[in-house]
């Protein structure tokens, strides 16, 4: 196989952050390809039937068929029911017994060919539409592990951050889910189940990544709708690109064509003249007790990410990139201190 990089940009962290409207964003731009939830592929894309943000069937998109004929000779060359059921093995119920890195080495060995699948993927991915950057927003921080741990990939982990009750708020609204057609909803949480994923998976992309300053930028979905234009070159200053965003902004909208993201929130189908607004009905129309709720179980990572305890007005955020450098400083000292300490040991 070759030993090409192929850079990929993880968003990563918890469901119903805004990923959907940051990855068509990104999708825009020149040499980036936006594949959308690509943990979800083999499930819902290929043994599910689902469909590509384009509008047709994924297995049959005129972009996936030769990305599937490129990695594996077609898509029926590859078992994809094998593909979900070593995934399985390594999932996001696992994540609070992944403490240590022996933990998730374990977990990694249960995995057989699934990486090497994976990697496979990625690379026609990068062959067939001649891309520079993959957009993998699967958010989950297991996932991410998986490529970083198991492929040669170059993985970058942006981990999208938003309010735990606008995302509580998100996961109570019922939805129609467009990749399967009519008739089948997405799923949705309760305050508390809301929460506590909101707790687990941020904890778990930090402890994975947060260790890796030149790999992990925290973002959040707040600051980036304030400023969209300033936080994509953030974006590509991370991601080593230099991101030409003047033909996508007029009057406070994005101008999106279709993408081929292979699974994730049915926006991806949405496409024109969208508004980059910040979604704030959950300060008016979420319950006081729902709020409380999720504000009681949240708030350490409510404090650590810039997060008001008591929000009753959409609030302006300040840029993350000052924040985000006094972190990965802080970050740098942090391991040069341990290092320090393990050498006198």
């Amino acid at each position: 196989m070759s030993e090409t990089s192929i850079k990929v940009l993880y968003i990563g962290g918890t469901g119903r952050t805004g990923s959907t409207l940051i990855e068509k964003i990104l999708g825009q731009l020149d040499g980036v390809f936006n594949g959308g939830e690509l943990a979800f592929l083999w499930r819902y894309g290929v043994t599910g039937g689902g469909h590509c943000s384009c509008g047709s069937q994924l297995v049959v998109c005129p972009v996936w068929e030769p990305i599937f004929e490129q990695a594996f000779g077609g898509v029926d060359q590859i078992d994809a029911e094998e593909m979900v059921r070593l995934r399985k093995r390594f999932n996001s119920v696992h994540l609070p017994l992944m403490v240590t890195e022996g933990v998730r080495r374990r977990f990694m060995r249960r995995l057989g060919s699934f990486p090497e699948n994976v990697e496979q993927l990625y690379r026609a991915i990068q062959t067939v539409t001649s891309s520079r950057i993959i957009i993998d927003a699967s958010k989950e921080p297991h996932y991410s592990y998986i490529l970083r741990s198991g492929t040669a990939l170059d993985i970058r982990f942006l981990h999208l951050v938003r309010d735990p009750r606008a995302v509580a708020f998100s996961w109570q609204r019922k939805r129609e889910e467009a990749g399967f057609g009519s008739g089948v909803f997405m799923g949705r949480r309760n305050p508390m189940s809301s929460a506590m994923y909101f707790d687990v998976s941020n904890t778990a992309a930090e402890a994975f990544w947060s260790r890796s300053p030149d790999r992990y930028m925290r973002l959040r979905y707040e600051d980036f709708v304030a400023s969209p234009i300033e936080m994509l070159r953030e974006i590509g200053d991370f991601a080593g690109e230099d991101f030409d965003t003047s033909h996508l902004f007029s009057d406070g909208r994005v101008s999106i064509r279709p993408t081929h993201s292979a699974w994730g929130n049915p926006n991806r189908f949405e496409g024109g003249a969208i508004p980059v607004v910040s979604d704030a009905a959950w300060i008016s129309s979420m319950p006081a007790w729902r709020r409380a709720v999720v504000t009681g179980m949240t708030w350490p990572l409510m404090r650590r990410y810039g997060y008001p305890l008591r929000a009753k007005r959409p609030l302006r955020f300040p840029s993350t990139l000052p924040a985000r450098r006094e972190r990965l400083d802080s970050t740098a000292r942090g391991a040069e201190g341990q290092s320090d300490v393990g050498r006198g040991n």
